[in-house]
C-alpha cells in the first residue's frame, strides 16, 4: 500500500467514524474553534492545505472529538503520511501592513489647535476695543460702547459646548475592548470579535494589529512566544513560551478572562527520521 492509499484510507476511515457518531463538521469547527476548511481538508486527506506549524494540532484536537480507543494508532499513521507531504500556506492569510506614525506632526496639529482660538479671540477684542472708544461730533452724541466682555463670553460658552460634543461623540464611538498586537516572530493568528467577525492572519516581526470590539475577542494563536500584547491600555507581554500553542484566550473588557497553553512536540528533522529508520 503506497502513501497516497494509506493516506486515502486513514481519513475515509476517520470521516465514516464521525458520520456514523452523527458528528456534524460545522459542530465539531464551532466547538473546536478550528476553520471549517481545515477540518474538510482533513477528511479529504489534503493536509498539504494546513499550515504545518498547526497540523497536528488540528488533527489531534479533530480525532478528540471522535472519541476513539485507540488514538495513538491514528496518530502514528498521520505522522507516517505527513511525512511525505509538504504543506503549502492558508490561502486566507492577509497582508499586515505596518503604518508609521508621524509624532511631529500630531504635536504640530495639537499646539495649533489651541494657538488658533487665543489669536481669533484676541483679534476679536481688540476690534471690538477700537469700535468702543467714544466719538463725539458736534451735532451727535457719543457712540454707545459695546459689551464686549459678553460677546466674549459667548464665544467661549460656543467652543466649550462644541469641545464638549467632540468629546461626547468621542465616547460614543469608542469600542469597550481593545487589543494591540505586536509581532515579534513569525506567528499564525486567528480572532472572533463578539461571536460574529472572524479574521486570520500569518504575521511576521514587526507587523501591528489593533483590535476593537463591544464585549468580547477569542484568539488562537500559533506561535504562543511569538506576540506581545497590549490589552485595554494595559501591556501584558508575551502569553507563553516558545513551542506553545495558545488554543483559545478570551479577553473582554475586564481584561484577559480564560487563557488555555498547549505545549506541541517540535517537528522531527528529516535527517533524525533517516536514523531512525
Amino acid at each position: 500500500m503506497d502513501e497516497q492509499e494509506k493516506s486515502q484510507s486513514l481519513f475515509e476511515r476517520l470521516k465514516q467514524i464521525r458520520i456514523q457518531k452523527n458528528l456534524d463538521l460545522k459542530t465539531i469547527s464551532k466547538k473546536s474553534r478550528i476553520h471549517l476548511k481545515y477540518l474538510k481538508a482533513i477528511e479529504s486527506g489534503e493536509i498539504d492545505q494546513i499550515p504545518e506549524v498547526y497540523d497536528k494540532l488540528f488533527f489531534q484536537t479533530y480525532v478528540s472529538f471522535l472519541d476513539l480507543e485507540d488514538t495513538e494508532q491514528f496518530f502514528a499513521e498521520f505522522r507516517s503520511i505527513r511525512k511525505q507531504v509538504r504543506p503549502g500556506y492558508s490561502t486566507t492569510i492577509n497582508n499586515i501592513k505596518t503604518i508609521a506614525s508621524d509624532p511631529e506632526k500630531s504635536s504640530r496639529l495639537k499646539i495649533l489647535y489651541i494657538i488658533l482660538p487665543i489669536i481669533v479671540l484676541v483679534l476679536i477684542i481688540s476690534i471690538m476695543a477700537i469700535n468702543s472708544i467714544t466719538v463725539k461730533d458736534n451735532d451727535s452724541e457719543p457712540v454707545k460702547e459695546l459689551a464686549v466682555r459678553e460677546i466674549v463670553n459667548k464665544i467661549e460658552l460656543k467652543n466649550k459646548a462644541k469641545k464638549d460634543s467632540i468629546i461626547q461623540q468621542s465616547q460614543l464611538n469608542k469600542k469597550n475592548v481593545s487589543v494591540n498586537i505586536k509581532a515579534v516572530d513569525r506567528t499564525w493568528l486567528r480572532f472572533i470579535k463578539d461571536h460574529a467577525d472572524t479574521n486570520e492572519y500569518l504575521l511576521t516581526s514587526g507587523n501591528r494589529l489593533d483590535i476593537q470590539a463591544d464585549s468580547l475577542i477569542e484568539f488562537l494563536v500559533g506561535n504562543a512566544n511569538g506576540l506581545r500584547f497590549k490589552i485595554n491600555s494595559n501591556n501584558v507581554g508575551v502569553l507563553g513560551k516558545p513551542g506553545e500553542v495558545i488554543t483559545y484566550l478570551k479577553v473582554t473588557p475586564k481584561g484577559i478572562i480564560d487563557k488555555r497553553i498547549k505545549k506541541v512536540a517540535r517537528r522531527a528533522k528529516k535527517s533524525d527520521a533517516l536514523n531512525v529508520n
